[in-house]
C-alpha cells in the first residue's frame, strides 16, 4: 500500500475528456481576449471551410454533426464579419458553395500558426515519435466518438 501514487492514479483514472476540455477552455479563453470577430466555434468553421474548398451548406453541416440552420447562423456572421463568401456552384447553380476571404485565411494561418508554435513549445520535451502516436491516438478517439455518436443516434427509439 506504501507505493501507491495517489496523483498518479488519479490522473490515469480521469477520463481524457476532463484533460481535453481544460485545453478547450483555455483555447476558448485566448480567442474571447485576442479576437474580437470570431469565437471558438467558428475557428472549427474556418478550418473545414479551408480544408474543403467549396463546400455546401450541408456539407459543412454533415461533417460538424450540426443543423444545416445552426451552420446557416454562423455561415451568415462569418460572412458579415468578412471571413468568407457565398457564390453559386459553377457546376449547380441552385447551390451556393462557401469559401474564405482574404481576411478569412489571414485570421484562420494566424490561429493555425500560434497553435502550431504552443504545441512545439509544449511538446518540446518530448520525441517526436511520442508527440505523433499522441496525436493519432487522439484523432483514433476523435473518430470513435463519431461513429459512436452516429451508431447511437441511428439507434435512437
Amino acid at each position: 500500500m506504501a507505493d501507491l501514487d495517489f496523483d498518479e492514479e488519479r490522473i490515469i483514472l480521469t477520463p481524457l475528456i476532463l484533460y481535453i476540455d481544460y485545453v478547450i477552455i483555455q483555447y476558448n479563453n485566448y480567442l474571447k481576449k485576442n479576437f474580437k470577430n470570431i469565437t471558438p466555434r467558428d475557428f472549427t468553421y474556418l478550418v473545414n471551410i479551408n480544408y474543403h474548398k467549396n463546400i455546401s451548406q450541408r456539407e459543412l453541416a454533415e461533417r460538424l454533426f450540426v443543423s444545416e440552420s445552426n451552420v446557416a447562423q454562423i455561415i451568415k456572421r462569418l460572412e458579415k464579419n468578412g471571413l468568407i463568401y457565398r457564390v453559386p456552384d459553377e457546376d449547380n447553380k441552385s447551390r451556393k458553395v462557401i469559401n474564405l476571404t482574404e481576411e478569412g485565411k489571414k485570421i484562420y494561418f494566424d490561429l493555425i500558426n500560434i497553435i502550431v508554435e504552443e504545441e512545439e513549445k509544449f511538446f518540446s520535451n518530448y520525441d517526436e515519435e511520442n508527440v505523433v502516436l499522441l496525436k493519432k491516438m487522439i484523432y483514433d478517439y476523435s473518430n470513435k466518438a463519431i461513429e459512436n455518436a452516429l451508431y447511437l443516434n441511428s439507434h435512437k427509439e
